[in-house]
């Protein structure tokens, strides 16, 4: 039986994960800076500390960590949170690798949006690079961080778009407004987002652990649809109508500021590589991932 260390593991992807990996047998071990329980080890990557007894015989290391894009104005304050929260983490991951010497598999959680949005009638693949953009940047910059694991282990990166879960994530501020009567879509409604639910994700995470000719980065979606498609299927679900007009992009740009830019300027992905592979998702529609949980 295999041990998994997560870390960041007490969100909703965490708890997803350590569900499915606990069903299939491992056993999972969580960094969290409050451990409430016997599988719950206490860390503090901001200073360096770690309750060494969780890098006991880890042969899996899943990194989530990482503040929310979506959830602040990127200040510089903000700016730096964010990057700390990726690149500073998996930095002091690295450097217990002389404490890992059983380790087979890095697995890093990474943004979908890494391709930049100048193109929007490009597909992007994993092999397309990176664009110039701050977010861009930051996800070359979280994966480069992860790439470190490489000279001691396989690494894989998981590209996530949009994760779709009524347990939290994006699906419940997507829903809020429509419920009060106020929901519609932001700026030209055009904008791809691509998306893929939570348990489709947990599964993708599952087969890339378990799958060993899968190496680097990978784009986790099931499709890309448009922000008004979305919108239109979240009413559907609510059985409510849309009376407003769209959100006018200046007014998100003024609100939102530099933030506004992946909620207003979409880009589409392929998941062919992984759908190469052999992963077939389940939840392949809207209508399946917004009703199903």
């Amino acid at each position: 039986m295999k041990t998994i260390l997560i870390a960041g593991g007490k969100g909703l992807i965490g708890n997803q994960l350590k569900s499915i990996f606990v069903s299939k047998g491992y056993e999972v071990r969580i960094l969290t800076r409050n451990p409430k329980s016997t599988d719950e080890y206490k860390w503090n990557p901001k200073d360096n500390t770690i309750d060494l007894k969780a890098l006991s015989n880890v042969k899996v290391l899943i990194n989530l960590c990482g503040e929310g894009i979506a959830e602040k104005r990127w200040t510089d304050k903000r700016k730096q949170e964010l990057y700390d929260s990726r690149i500073g983490t998996t930095n002091f991951l690295y450097s217990l690798k002389d404490q890992l010497p059983e380790l087979e598999t890095y697995i890093s959680a990474s943004g979908i949006t890494c391709y930049g949005f100048e193109n929007h009638s490009k597909i992007y693949s994993e092999e397309d690079e990176f664009g110039k953009d701050y977010i861009s940047q930051l996800v070359k910059k979280w994966e480069e961080s992860a790439d470190q694991f490489s000279s001691i282990c396989r690494v894989v990166k998981l590209r996530t778009a949009v994760v779709l879960s009524k347990n939290g994530g994006a699906l419940p501020k997507l829903l809020k407004p429509i419920q009060l009567g106020i929901g519609s879509p932001l700026g030209t409604g055009k904008q791809i987002m691509p998306w893929i639910h939570i348990n489709d994700l947990a599964n993708l995470f599952l087969f890339s652990l378990e799958n060993t000719s899968i190496i680097g980065s990978i784009n986790c979606l099931t499709d890309n649809s448009t922000n008004k498609e979305v919108t239109i299927a979240c009413a559907h679900l609510l059985n409510k109508k849309l009376w407003f007009p769209n959100v006018p992009g200046f007014i998100m740009k003024l609100i939102l500021g530099e933030l506004s830019i992946i909620l207003l300027d979409g880009v589409k992905v392929s998941n062919s590589k992984i759908k190469e592979k052999g992963f077939v998702f389940i939840y392949d529609s809207l209508e399946k991932a917004l009703k199903t949980d």
